[in-house]
């Protein structure tokens, strides 16, 4: 990424990295310049005059550069403990997508995609209302395209639609990180893809296909949610929003017409997620009291930069405000927080903006901070040379997934409490993907699934 960098390295620290020391050094230099707004020079002879690195010969003066850029990429943790270097994922830099498929509002597909056996579903006649000039175009089973497109990360927002009949998966528990407090979710399996694009996104990583998967059956799922039904003992929280999300398209779809009525009056509460304004639907159903509306948010800088394509902050309060005044019980998700200078004044502000607009208590408010797995950060850094989210102070936690360090997540999960309980004490509040120890921010007994489950439920 850096022409002649190692002739820069050898001439200014009289040491020559070999290839592997070069990666290292060639990724932390590029991630402070990156998120410090510093040229490379300014930032060499700033580490030479605040690192005595002239004692240091051979491995040991690589070992040195090595640390010190660490302490200058990490300077809070560097600041609140001793850094693990083999909690720093340095991966090869990647250069930027040259074709990165880019998203347009509204939605238009650009071809649709239908199994056979779902040819006669009312899905594509929905899409053939809206979009009467697209073409359209039979398979035997929706995996048939990759025979003869190759995927390729870049192709990954093309609008293309599959409609497919789902056999397995409609219903799930939500997956949760090993060792960490589950809340005890279910997802419906709404979809595959989101038009959508977010920086954050881990279907980035997930998926090795383009466009949109949508189940054109979606009656199947109430047989199979029938015979799952009458096994629950308890009652239980399950929504769409995991995979997709649950409204960006319900104008085209229709799946709520179809999911609110069939909720009603059964003993869990089904949660539709989303990013979106897609509400006229959901304002001509009567609300019943089981079903939650929810948003995602983020201060309106990170919606603007990171969430490309979905509504702006303000739009999003919006529509959760006329979804409420229509009789719906809504949520909201704080996931991913950000941590950035000046996160607390942002988030403190979205906090009171959300209370200004919408009456509390809502049916609940999710808490969590940025994480990935490895692959993600490098995916990110090709498709989105924009965002700099990545370069902030994440290291490999104990699930090996890229988090801020304990203190940093601390710290933001007690700020965002206190902040939401100055104007609410009522709503329930839960972490996701979070261990024991840090729910106890939360000042409740809240250590097991039932626990929490009872919780949210108000059981």
């Amino acid at each position: 990424m850096f022409e002649d960098l190692k002739q820069t390295i050898q001439s200014q620290f009289d040491f020559s990295p070999n290839k592997n020391q070069m990666r290292d050094i060639e990724r932390l230099l590029f991630e402070i310049i990156r998120r410090d707004d510093i040229a490379l020079n300014a930032l060499i002879a700033d580490l030479k005059s605040k690192t005595p690195l002239d004692k240091y010969y051979g491995r040991n003066k690589f070992f040195a550069i090595k640390e010190a850029l660490i302490k200058r990429r990490f300077p809070l943790t560097a600041a609140h403990q001793k850094i693990d270097t083999k909690k720093v994922f340095s991966s090869k830099l990647r250069k930027p997508i040259a074709d990165n498929w880019q998203i347009h509002k509204p939605f238009k597909p650009l071809k649709i995609f239908v199994e056979k056996e779902v040819r006669e579903c009312e899905l594509l006649d929905n899409f053939k209302r809206k979009f009467p000039a697209v073409d359209i175009e039979e398979l035997n089973y929706y995996s048939d395209y990759l025979k003869t497109n190759k995927f390729s990360i870049s192709q990954l927002k093309k609008p293309l639609v599959f409609i497919v009949k789902e056999k397995w998966d409609f219903i799930k528990p939500c997956p949760c990180t090993k060792n960490h407090v589950c809340c005890g979710y279910w997802i419906l399996n709404l979809g595959f893809g989101c038009s959508f694009d977010c920086s954050y996104c881990f279907l980035q990583h997930y998926t090795n296909f383009p466009g949109l998967l949508l189940p054109g059956n979606i009656e199947d799922f109430f047989e199979q949610f029938d015979a799952f039904y009458r096994k629950l003992k308890k009652p239980i929280r399950i929504g769409t929003g995991e995979f997709c999300d649950s409204l960006a398209l319900d104008n085209i779809t229709g799946y709520s017409k179809k999911l609110i009525p069939y909720f009603e009056g059964k003993h869990v509460l089904f949660e539709l997620k989303t990013k979106s304004t897609n509400i006229a639907n959901l304002v001509d159903i009567s609300p019943p009291s089981n079903i939650v509306i929810s948003w995602s948010l983020n201060p309106s800088n990170i919606a603007e930069k990171e969430e490309l394509g979905a509504a702006s902050l303000e739009e999003r309060l919006l529509a959760a405000k006329k979804v409420q005044d229509k009789g719906y019980r809504i949520a909201f998700h704080f996931d991913p927080i950000i941590h950035f200078e000046g996160w607390e004044k942002e988030y403190k502000e979205l906090i009171d903006k959300l209370y200004s607009h919408l009456k509390p208590p809502f049916a609940w408010i999710s808490l969590g901070t940025l994480r990935s797995n490895r692959e993600l950060k490098n995916i990110v850094e090709s498709r989105f040379t924009q965002s700099s989210i990545f370069y902030g102070e994440l290291l490999l936690g104990e699930d090996k997934k890229l988090r801020y360090p304990e203190f940093i997540r601390r710290k933001i999960y007690e700020s965002m409490v206190k902040y939401i309980k100055q104007h609410d004490q009522k709503t329930p509040i839960y972490l996701c993907m979070e261990n024991k120890k840090m729910w106890g921010v939360l000042g409740e007994n809240l250590d097991s699934t039932p626990q929490i489950e009872k919780y949210l439920l108000n059981l």
